[in-house]
């Protein structure tokens, strides 16, 4: 297969990693996804369970060093093949050890990296997943849809385990439109009132567009009340 230019670009851009005990692109800094590189190195440290991602791009370039590093499963879901299939060609861009599977195919996957191309709502109902440490919604940018795969991650998430939610936080009002943040902002809003199950913070800069990232811990349910 040849290799896809705009993957080999990206590539070769973000993984220059710049401190071996410290996760960080020695190009990306903090900018675009370099705070979901760092701060994912601290939760997989601290935390037991696998990787998920919906919506491939420079994240995965992240996620997939990291699963490496920690020795994580990592599930990606990508409604375009070719958001797939073109870093594909990239070694590196996406787990070697991995099962493509589209929404048509009838195959089981077995490997340490599920690659699916199909909508997320199939995606769920269709694979078993292992418990999730670190998940990260980059797909459709509809509150609808953006609340749907959030709710269909949650139950997979440990205790203390994390959802990043992108383009939660969009610097003006041109940012609503659905081909940049949409309304990703209104579930950003409403878990952010839920302080019961989630502690919320977002980070307004240091993310693709500056668009922003919201960190959601999932709190255990059972807790003590010195960790209300």
């Amino acid at each position: 297969m040849e290799e896809h230019k705009g993957s080999r670009e990206t590539f070769d851009y973000i993984a220059d990693w710049g401190h071996p005990k410290f996760f960080y692109s020695l190009n990306d800094h903090w900018g675009r996804m370099g705070m979901l590189g760092i701060l994912g190195d601290y939760i997989l440290c601290a935390t037991a369970g696998d990787i998920l991602e919906i919506g491939i791009g420079e994240s995965s370039i992240y996620l997939t060093a990291l699963s490496k590093k920690f020795k994580r499963k990592i599930y990606h879901c990508d409604l375009s093949a070719s958001k797939i299939i073109n870093p594909l060609t990239i070694p590196g861009y996406l787990s070697e050890d991995n099962d493509y599977i589209t929404e048509h195919d009838d195959k089981v996957p077995s490997a340490r990296c599920l690659l699916y191309a199909g909508p997320s709502d199939k995606f769920f109902k269709r694979f078993a997943f292992t418990p999730i440490a670190l998940a990260f919604i980059d797909g459709d940018h509809n509150y609808e849809q953006a609340k749907k795969d959030f709710y269909n991650i949650l139950p997979l998430v440990a205790d203390n385990g994390y959802i990043f939610l992108h383009d939660s936080y969009p610097p003006s009002v041109d940012y609503l439109s659905e081909h940049r943040c949409g309304t990703v902002y209104i579930l950003r809003q409403e878990l952010e009132a839920n302080r019961v199950l989630f502690d919320c913070f977002t980070f307004p800069k240091g993310t693709a567009m500056d668009v922003g990232i919201t960190m959601i811990r999932k709190k255990p349910i059972a807790r003590a009340y010195y960790n209300e």
